[in-house]
């Protein structure tokens, strides 16, 4: 029988053959905005928090969270304290199915990037998330979104992204505008899987 999850960077992820994943679906919980399955950027982010780690209980959220898997990471190796939002709530339940599988718990709600008031971002230290900039327009609502996270005290900002246009023009407006404080930089894996990006960085502190 094949199996029906893999591990990666310690994280327990669901293949769509599982029960449970199956269950969710016969459930009426599709993806409508491309959640339906787990994007390999989260993996490039993982790798840079193993060899840049973050704080212990420190509070990350998760935009454009999917599965949650980049969160997960988090809780697991940092005991971070998570939240994912993302703007297709039948993601969501795959996010808890696999926190419940991680033996973690994360917060989640259906929230866009535009609804991430100033305020609201005043309960977060990091801000993560791995390709959510693929529309035009993304670019913009990411960049207002970087510049309230600064109004509101998070630290930093990591986005990772297989170098698609909005991508990249989000990169190079971040770097125009705060210049030293964003960087980007290039990522290559091999292992767990093939993924290749970049890593746009923007500490706020």
């Amino acid at each position: 029988m094949a199996s029906t999850h893999r591990t990666a960077f310690g994280v327990k992820i669901l293949n769509s053959t599982h029960a449970e994943v199956r269950r969710l679906k016969r459930e009426g919980y599709v993806a409508e905005i491309h959640g339906n399955k787990f994007w390999n950027s989260s993996f490039l982010i993982m790798d840079y928090l193993k060899r840049h780690p973050l704080q212990d209980q420190v509070r990350v959220l998760e935009i454009g969270c999917g599965w949650g898997l980049l969160g997960i990471y988090c809780a697991r190796q940092f005991k971070a304290r998570v939240t994912g939002i993302d703007a297709d709530g039948n993601v969501l339940p795959y996010m808890a199915l696999h926190a419940q599988h991680n033996g973690v718990t994360i917060e989640g709600q259906k929230m866009t990037f535009q609804q991430l008031t100033t305020a609201r971002l005043r309960d977060f230290d990091i801000i993560l998330g791995a390709d959510i900039c693929f529309w035009d327009e993304m670019s913009g609502m990411l960049f207002n979104l970087i510049k309230r996270a600064q109004k509101a005290g998070v630290s930093q900002v990591l986005i990772a992204d297989p170098c698609r246009a909005p991508f990249t023009h989000l990169a190079e407006h971040c770097q125009q505008v705060f210049g030293d404080k964003a960087r980007v930089e290039e990522k290559w894996l091999q292992k767990p899987v093939n993924a290749s990006g970049e890593i746009l960085l923007v500490d706020l502190a």
